[in-house]
Order: C-alpha cells, then sequence, then structure tokens
C-alpha cells in the first residue's frame, strides 16, 4: 500500500512537470516552445502517458456533506443539476451505507475539470441550505392556514420547492461569464473560445464518466402540481439575491448575498 502511495506520488509530479512544459511549449520564442514540447513528450513516453491522460489528470470529483436516507427528493435533485449545467459539471447520485444511521444514505457528487466541480459544490450547498429553510417555512404556512393547498403540508412544499430551484437557475445562469460582454469583435472571439473550452471540457468529463459504473438514471413520472405553491416558489426564488463574485470561484466569496 505504502510503495501505491509512493507510485502515485511520483506520477502526480510527473503529470505536473508534463503540464508546465505543454504550458511552456506555447511561447513565443520557438526554440523554448520547441525544446518544452520533446521534454513533455519524453516524459509521456517514458511514463506511457498520452496528452489525453494529462488532460484527465484535472478532471474530479466534489462530494456533499450533506445527505438523506435512503433518496434524496426531487428537488434537491433538481438543485444539483441546475447548478451542474450552470457550471458545466455532472451531478451524479452516490449512495453509500452508514454505520452509524445504520441505514443506506444519498449524496450530490459533481463532476467536473478542477476548480468547476468544487465551486458547483459551493453553490448547490450554500442554495440547498437556503432552500430547505424556504421549504420548510412555505410547509408551516400550509399548515397554519396563511398559504392555501389542497395538497399536503409536505407536497405543496415539494411543488414550491421545484419552481424555487428553477427561478434560482435562471438567475445563476445569468451570474456566470458567458463571453458576451465587450466590443462585438472581443465578444465573438471569447464566445468561439470559450465554447472550445467548454467542448473540450465536456469531452473530457464524458471520457472519465465512462470509467465509472453508473446506473442509467430512472424516468421522472409526470404528475400533477399545486400551482399556488409553483407560484409562490418562483416569487420566492427570483427574490434570492446571488453574489456576483460566485462567477470567480474566488476565496471568501458569499454565493449569497446579505439581505
Amino acid at each position: 500500500m505504502t510503495e501505491q502511495r509512493h507510485d502515485e506520488s511520483k506520477l502526480e509530479r510527473v503529470i505536473r512537470k508534463i503540464k508546465r512544459c505543454m504550458a511552456l511549449s506555447k511561447s513565443s520564442n520557438e526554440n523554448e516552445a520547441a525544446t518544452a514540447m520533446r521534454q513533455a513528450q519524453a516524459l509521456m513516453r517514458e511514463y506511457r502517458l498520452t496528452e489525453l491522460d494529462v488532460r484527465l489528470s484535472d478532471v474530479g470529483e466534489a462530494a456533499s456533506d450533506s445527505v438523506r436516507v435512503e433518496r434524496r427528493p426531487a428537488w434537491d435533485r433538481d438543485l444539483s443539476m441546475a447548478v451542474a449545467g450552470v457550471f458545466g459539471v455532472k451531478a451524479l447520485r452516490r449512495w453509500s451505507w452508514c454505520r452509524e444511521r445504520s441505514a443506506r444514505i444519498e449524496r450530490a457528487v459533481f463532476v467536473g475539470v478542477t476548480p468547476a466541480q468544487q465551486i458547483a459544490l459551493y453553490a448547490y450547498e450554500a442554495l440547498l441550505t437556503r432552500l430547505t429553510t424556504a421549504r420548510r417555512e412555505y410547509a408551516a404556512g400550509v399548515r397554519a392556514g396563511r398559504h392555501r393547498s389542497d395538497y399536503s403540508p409536505e407536497t405543496a412544499a415539494n411543488h414550491f420547492a421545484l419552481a424555487w430551484v428553477e427561478a434560482v437557475r435562471h438567475k445563476l445562469y445569468a451570474l456566470v461569464p458567458r463571453g458576451e460582454d465587450g466590443p462585438a469583435d472581443d465578444a465573438a472571439s471569447s464566445g468561439k473560445d470559450l465554447m472550445a473550452v467548454e467542448a473540450q471540457d465536456k469531452a473530457l468529463i464524458e471520457q472519465y464518466m465512462t470509467s465509472l459504473q453508473l446506473g442509467k438514471a430512472r424516468k421522472r413520472q409526470a404528475y400533477e402540481l399545486d400551482l399556488d405553491a409553483q407560484i409562490a416558489g418562483m416569487l420566492a426564488g427570483q427574490r434570492v439575491e446571488l453574489n456576483p463574485g460566485l462567477a470567480t470561484g474566488g476565496d471568501g466569496v458569499s454565493l449569497l448575498a446579505s439581505a
């Protein structure tokens, strides 16, 4: 086991060195660029690595600390998928056995090109806290008669939460830069560059996903929703204030602006 850890640590150092060489290979100095590329290729041959292997090393997972016994509710799963779509990562559902609870638990996992999966996890957990509180308050309002519903308080609150997620998804999407700001020429150029990076990241994530043994997703059954709860959830989601600093993933940036 110790020998294996040493081998993995050595390989990580080699990959970092290859990445530095590949970065230098883009130098405007032709001699420096050629030398750096030769060094990168030599290291890849020595360690039986390809450029794809090196790029795949940037793909990783980030798992949520928040767990649910058995299955997370639909609104929780929708939130993780909405966040994943905004930040260009994949949202997975992972089950494990919890000895403390003597039960099977599920948590959200994000797969992406570093640091996107970490930013997505941060956004998901911050929004999940806000959504859980908003949903609980709406359920209490139904019980107290402040909100009318033909459904049970828990069911009405679930419908509220689904609409909340959709409203926040639109706000979150608008928060993340898409290469469309600035002069027209610059916007077109940066937009194309961003599309190329997104396509490359998507391909890397898909390649990583093929190594995982994933079950087939269940198709969600259609059911009638509480219209009043949906309207309330949409309005509540639209009132959520998001901090623009989240888009950069800067340290110490709070996702939710103070109200």
